[in-house]
Formats: C-alpha cells, structure tokens, sequence
C-alpha cells in the first residue's frame, strides 16, 4: 500500500505505548489496538514506519509484525502454541547424537553437552540422549516442568521465545539464547551445528545461503523484540 501518513510518533494509552502516524495508533492485521509495553518496543515500531517510502513495505518491518504476531495470534492461542514448543523438547535436536563421523560426534558433545547441563540445572529437566534417528521418549516431569516455564512469559516474551526455538530447533537452545546463557551467534552454530559440519566439509549453495540468512535475520529479530519487550 502506498504511504498514507506523513509524521510518525510515540503515544501512551494507560500503562501501555503504541505508535501513532498522524496521531492516530495503529492497529493490528486483526484491528486491535497495538498496545507495546515498553516505549523502546514503540520507538523501534515508530522507526520502522518512518523509514518506509512512497510504498509501505511489511516485510522491512519485522518488529511491527513480531508486536502484531503477539496481539493477534499468540495472546488468542498462547495453549496452542505453547503446546507447539513442549513438541520441540520431546523431540530436541541436541538429544539425538551422530553415530560417524568422530570429529561430528566430538563437536556435537562439546557444543551440546554443556546446554543439556546448563537445562538441567536452570529448570530441573535431564534430557535423555539417543544416537541415532530412533525417537526416544523425554520423562513427562521434564515435559511438565518446561511447560509451566513457558506459561509464565507474557505474550510478547513468548513470541520472541517461539522464533528462537523455531530457527534453532531446539528448546534448549532457543531457551539459553532467552535466558542469556547463550549469545546470539552462540545459539545459531549451536541451532545448525550439523548443517555448518556438513557445509564446512561439502560447502554450500547460493539458494542454501540465501535460506540461511532469512533464518539467521529471523532468530536477530526474535532476539531484539525480547530485549524490547523488557524495560532496562
């Protein structure tokens, strides 16, 4: 759609920030008032509006859409979608160990090993681990106990939560990238450590670089409305 508005500001609405284009807030895809709860999360929504052209472009405004993903689907669906994560951790890619060859197999226990210890002690949660790709079913305790975590976020938290475990593929990782236990390039060689061997080894293509960078650009933008979503 082509620009409409020509100033862009940051307003208040009770304890909540939204931004407004000609003083008027916006609202969701889903005509609900955009509340954000920081004013830096406002600010940072408010610059991506600035910055657009003669052409309104979403897909330049990924902080809009993580606010917009918050209000419209995850606080309508928070269940479903926190139901979504606990299939990661049956599931967690860092459980399931090569078999050959040994320098993967020593990468992966370096890698992993010290985030299956770091879980354990953060929420009480020992994964089992298999080698091979034979499912190998998680204690429902551990199941429970990562559920009740997750319950305890707010919706935007959780929204950036979810893009995390998403792109890494792992609970684990996604929630030592949450927690800070893992910085941002941390959490992506360790998300797509078998993928990096594969390519450190074959090398790769422009179309799997191209996938790469979108993936990598989504987990950056997950991370930055966390740190938006706080104040501090």
């Amino acid at each position: 759609m082509k620009r409409f508005y020509k100033q862009v500001s940051v307003g208040t609405e009770g304890d909540w920030f939204t931004t407004l284009l000609d003083g008027r807030a916006i609202k969701t895809p889903a005509k609900r008032s955009c509340l954000m709860p920081t004013k830096k999360m406002a600010e940072e929504v408010a610059k991506e509006w600035d910055e657009q052209k003669e052409e309104v472009d979403p897909q330049s405004m990924p902080i809009t859409k993580l606010a917009n993903t918050a209000i419209d689907r995850v606080e309508t669906r928070r269940d479903e979608l926190i139901d979504e994560l606990v299939k990661y951790a049956e599931s967690d890619q860092i459980c399931y160990r090569a078999e050959h060859p040994k320098e993967l197999i020593q990468l992966q226990d370096k890698t992993w090993n010290p985030l299956l210890d770091w879980i354990n002690d953060h929420l009480g949660i020992n994964f089992k681990v298999a080698h091979g790709i034979i499912f190998l079913e998680q204690d429902e305790q551990d199941l429970i106990n990562i559920r009740q975590a997750f319950e305890a976020l707010d919706s935007y938290k959780l929204t950036a939560l979810h893009g995390m475990i998403t792109v890494t593929g792992s609970v684990t990782i996604g929630y030592a990238l949450y927690c800070g236990y893992l910085s941002l390039d941390e959490a992506w060689d360790a998300g797509h450590l078998d993928e990096n061997f594969q390519i450190s080894q074959w090398g790769s293509d422009q179309e799997a670089e191209e996938r790469r960078e979108n993936l990598r650009a989504e987990l950056k933008n997950s991370h930055l409305f966390l740190q938006l979503s706080s104040n501090g």
